[in-house]
């Protein structure tokens, strides 16, 4: 096809369009440009995904709510810079959990991970802001149900890591006895990738806690549709590894964040499920207002690879 007839495909106002892109406006740039005194140069532009500090950038069009996160519920990123530092966090997951590990092992398969995120220009500004290398055991199979799963081993083993890091606080599961049966996957959240992979083994990944500071429940589940397969929006399982294998950081105070389980929702399509630090505790609990957002709360993100 010749220019001509792509231009004779297109209307008089896209044509306008296009000349005033390439011209700024400017008559003397644009005749300069057809008697061959100046060229254009067409650069590819790439559509961020997220800011400078790690934050989703909102996408155009996006229905629910989404509000400013509030600097002053904040996380501090740790270390990784040595074998030890992967060490110390894996040490607070052997506690909880059973698996053939390695501290090596560990380190490569999130090294990795980090490599692919790093060579994505669409993911890299997620590494601008915090990250937690996390691996996630085996479940069982047989009659398998998430929210059984998710309170008789995942919850205790969040209220263990817990006390242990904070001998003086408590942890409080207000839906203790409230879980099975009683929760499932949202559809859009790519969650259940996850759990069909923790079947068949342990699974590394890196859970990114806070991209989506200031989005609600239901934007957060809205924007998943414009991410990367790579992807996952964050339930209860990786979260709750999260908390077990970072208790310092996710919880460390009342100025940490709330932490939106946007995966799930618990008994109906009205509420969905949740982790707060206060002062003296640490607590696991339901919430209703889906589609309200908040600058102290965000949904989760858990990257796997490709």
């Amino acid at each position: 096809m010749s220019f001509l007839d792509i231009l004779k495909g297109l209307e008089i106002g896209q044509i306008a369009g296009i000349l005033q892109r390439v011209s700024g406006g400017d008559q003397q740039k644009l005749k300069a440009l057809l008697c061959d005194e100046l060229e254009v140069q067409l650069i590819e532009r790439v559509l961020k995904l997220f800011d400078k500090t790690g934050r989703r950038i909102s996408p155009k069009g996006l229905q629910n709510a989404v509000c400013d996160p509030d600097k002053n519920f904040r996380l501090i990123q740790p270390e990784f810079k040595t074998m030890y530092d992967y060490e110390q966090r894996l040490i607070r997951f052997r506690r909880m959990f059973s698996g053939p590990l390695s501290e090596a092992y560990f380190e490569d398969r999130i090294k990795k991970l980090i490599i692919e995120i790093k060579s994505n220009r669409f993911l890299v500004n997620l590494l601008n802001g915090v990250y937690l290398p996390i691996l996630m055991p085996k479940i069982e199979t047989k009659d398998f149900d998430y929210g059984t799963t998710l309170e008789q081993i995942f919850l205790p083993a969040v209220e263990k890591a817990y006390k242990k890091q904070f001998p003086n606080r408590s942890f409080y599961n207000y839906r203790k006895g409230q879980l099975a049966n009683q929760v499932s996957i949202i559809q859009c959240s790519r969650h259940e990738i996850l759990v069909e992979k923790m079947k068949q083994g342990i699974v590394y990944g890196i859970y990114f806690p806070n991209p989506l500071q200031g989005f609600s429940v239901l934007a957060a589940c809205e924007q998943m549709s414009t991410l990367p397969e790579s992807l996952i929006l964050s339930g209860g399982f990786d979260s709750s590894v999260a908390q077990v294998m970072y208790p310092d950081i996710l919880a460390r105070d009342l100025k940490t964040l709330g932490y939106d389980l946007s995966a799930l929702c618990w008994r109906s399509s009205g509420c969905s499920l949740f982790f707060r630090a206060c002062v003296d505790r640490l607590g696991f609990c339901s919430g209703a207002f889906l589609g309200v957002a908040g600058g102290g709360s965000s949904s989760g993100l858990l990257f796997l690879g490709v």
